[in-house]
């Protein structure tokens, strides 16, 4: 059994996703997958090199300083995100396409006719922080846009915040920021609770990465692109056991990208036209727990207001019924679990909340004209 490495910096977030990329072609490809997390030991690479003697390594690059350069060590090598001088050398990567997260950003922010646009880069300079910014702030520059930039390196969020909020303060709402990923998202939220701005109404905000636990748990809730970061793992294993084998598909300098897979909106984008916090609550709990199998009379019944009156007012906000909105969002739940193509089609009508398996296939047949495995067929 052949061994890989695979380096990281600290093993949070878009690792786990990347990581289970990787264990899935490990699997097929018959390897032993050996993670490093650089952040936890300052034992050198080389050192991990004669211990395992590694058939091949995948390395997650971070900052744009970063200049590791393992591929010194004698064996085949691809770099996920790579900064510039590594690509400058010519290598085998796998970068986030930061073109298409950008436009997804600004197809979400647009609609929302806001009278400015910002970008809220991490807190170190890195490949992937830095190309975002660039893409968004190049969409707005072709859109006849202009785009504010905040980049300045930060390490304490209360003090960031601060620093956000007089700058946001600046500019004229409604802003649509996007974030570089989800924790700088969030620091954006919190300026905006700082400054007196409300978000969305005054403040919109797209993060990356759609890091449940951190979106759903910061107010408002954050809409958030979520990148294939499984697809990336993909692609790096792909490419690297070329390497191994020393096929001519995988040697000098050969670039794969990969794409946003989704974007999960949340209160942060989403305006509701309603200023009663009862069908604001109504939203988001039909956003959240659609697909739990909740009816419209669970939500009515929260609401305390006769089920006239709350249809009429969540009509006026939504544009949809509230059975209609509920259908709405297992409906992408469903759309979402079709493309992923991994579960099979028999556990869809219990994950989206659909009450039986032929009441699912009634209803999706009658919105898309197809049965969910032709839809699936044509759609993966």
């Amino acid at each position: 059994m052949e061994t890989v490495l695979f380096i990281t910096d600290l093993h949070t977030g878009a690792h786990v996703i990347e990581i289970s990329g990787v264990f899935e072609r490990a699997a097929r490809f018959g390897w032993r997958v050996i993670e490093i997390e650089r952040d936890r030991t300052t034992r050198p690479l080389a050192e991990f090199v004669r211990t395992w003697r590694p058939a091949g390594c995948i390395m997650e690059c971070g900052k744009l300083t970063d200049s590791i350069d393992i591929g010194e060590l004698g064996i085949p090598v691809v770099y996920i995100d790579p900064p510039p001088q590594t690509l400058e050398r010519g290598c085998l990567s796998v970068a986030n396409d930061a073109d298409a997260i950008a436009a997804m950003a600004l197809r979400e922010l647009v609609p929302l006719k806001c009278s400015s646009f910002a970008y809220v880069g991490w807190c170190e300079r890195t490949t992937w922080s830095v190309g975002r910014g660039e893409a968004f702030r190049r969409h707005l520059e072709e859109s006849g846009f202009e785009c504010s930039v905040y980049d300045a390196p930060w390490h304490e969020t209360f003090a960031v915040q601060k620093e956000l909020a007089g700058w946001l303060k600046k500019l004229k709402p409604r802003v649509g920021v996007f974030a570089a990923n989800d924790y700088a998202a969030e620091q954006v939220a919190g300026a905006c609770e700082i400054a007196g701005l409300e978000s969305p109404a005054d403040v919109a905000i797209v993060g990356v990465d759609n890091d449940a636990l951190l979106c759903e748990n910061t107010f408002p809730t954050l809409t958030s692109i979520e990148p294939d970061f499984k697809e990336a793992g993909r692609l790096a294993a792909d490419l690297l056991r070329e390497a191994i084998a020393g096929g001519d598909g995988a040697k000098g300098d050969v670039r794969l990208a990969f794409g946003p897979r989704s974007l999960a909106r949340r209160q942060s984008t989403r305006l509701v036209n309603s200023l009663d916090r009862r069908i604001v609550r109504a939203v988001e709990r039909i956003r959240r727990d659609a697909c739990t199998g909740i009816k419209a009379a669970d939500i009515i019944d929260e609401t305390g207001l006769s089920r006239r009156l709350v249809e009429k007012r969540f009509f006026e906000a939504t544009g949809r019924t509230i059975l209609g909105e509920i259908r709405e969002v297992r409906f992408a739940k469903a759309f979402e679990i079709l493309r992923d193509g991994t579960v099979p089609i028999g556990r869809i009508p219990e994950l989206c909340g659909w009450e039986s398996d032929s009441y699912f296939k009634r209803v999706f047949k009658a919105r898309t004209g197809m049965t969910p495995r032709e839809w699936r067929r044509k759609s993966v």
